[in-house]
């Protein structure tokens, strides 16, 4: 029964660590954070996605900071055991004005793709059909995003918006897809191509990347 409880209670664990995608709020990453004043920052950091503010942890004192006080910071995922990199940009809202937000760069090079998360609740229904509840899960949205040519454009139909863009190296591009059978369609596939067409072009042009391209507007 022990066995059981614990299996069950693992399982409820890699869930949960695959559903939230990104480090939660309270959980410390070895970072460092460049503020608009241009100070370096080094230390522990914790990222809190909803109200999109940053902790800084230096010896005993901690520092919050939005991204009106920064241009860049970057951490280690303990969860995803990877390397992340967030810019602050100036975003048009919903509401029709523009504040500085932070974009996780997924690739930084000749094309550049951002991804901005946030978390929503959706309803979901029990699998118990005869009495169904509906119960609110709070589930973390990606929005893609190209910055190409000092322009931000989210990314809809990724053939169409962004391999166009790859023609100085498409016949490497295509035969990549073709030998990898990629279909395109999943962000992952789509980001080793872009991994590969900024390898290729960073061989023949020195790239501005994302964070130095802001820093000059």
């Amino acid at each position: 029964m022990k066995y059981i409880i614990c299996l069950l209670f693992l399982s409820i664990t890699v869930q949960f660590v695959k559903a939230t995608d990104l480090p939660q709020y309270g959980v410390w990453c070895t970072g460092k954070v460049i503020l608009d004043n241009d100070v370096v920052l080094e230390g522990k950091i914790s990222y809190d996605l909803k109200f999109e503010a940053l902790q800084v942890k230096t010896g005993d004192l901690v520092r919050t900071y939005t991204a009106e006080n920064i241009v860049d910071f970057e951490m280690f995922d303990p969860i995803k055991y990877r390397h992340r990199k967030y810019v602050a940009v100036d975003h048009s809202m919903k509401e029709g004005y523009k504040r500085k937000t932070f974009f996780e760069v997924l690739s930084d090079g000749e094309i550049t793709i951002l991804r901005k998360s946030k978390y929503v609740r959706r309803p979901r229904v029990t699998e118990d059909f005869r009495a169904p509840h509906i119960y609110l899960n709070a589930v973390c949205r990606h929005t893609y995003y190209i910055y190409h040519q000092e322009k931000f454009t989210e990314i809809e139909d990724f053939r169409a918006q962004v391999m166009p863009l790859m023609s100085s190296y498409q016949q490497e591009v295509n035969d990549y897809v073709q030998k990898c059978r990629l279909k395109l369609k999943e962000i992952h596939e789509q980001m080793r191509v872009i991994n590969l067409y900024n390898q290729l072009a960073a061989q023949q042009t020195d790239p501005q990347f994302i964070s130095e391209s802001l820093g000059d507007e």
